[in-house]
C-alpha cells in the first residue's frame, strides 16, 4: 500500500474513505499519513476492532457489512472475497 499512494493520486479528491473489513487500520493509516484531509472510517466486526490502535485522521466503526456500510466517497473492499455479496448504499455519489 505504500507504493500505491505513492503512484495513485485519487485519494487526494476525496473526503472520506470506509475501509470495509479493515482490521486494525493499518491501511487507511497509510492512505490518510500521505493525504491528511481524507477522513478514515476503519469498519470491521467489534470484536476485530477491540486490538486496533487510534489513528489521527481514522474513526472506528464496528458493524456487520451484510447488515450495513457506512457512508463515505469510497470504500475499500481489499479483505473481503468478490464470492460475498454486500450491501453497498454506503458508496455515495458516482464513487
Amino acid at each position: 500500500m505504500r507504493k500505491a499512494v505513492k503512484v495513485y493520486d485519487g485519494f487526494g479528491s476525496l473526503g472520506s474513505i470506509v475501509d470495509v473489513g479493515g482490521g486494525t487500520g493499518a491501511t487507511l493509516a497509510i492512505i490518510v499519513a500521505n493525504y491528511p484531509s481524507v477522513c478514515g472510517i476503519n469498519f470491521d466486526l467489534p470484536q476485530v476492532l477491540r486490538n486496533a490502535p487510534s489513528y489521527n485522521g481514522i474513526e472506528h466503526i464496528g458493524g456487520d457489512m451484510f447488515v450495513e456500510v457506512p457512508k463515505g466517497d469510497a470504500i475499500l473492499l481489499k479483505q473481503i472475497p468478490t464470492s460475498f455479496i454486500i450491501n453497498l448504499e454506503g458508496l455515495e455519489g458516482n464513487g
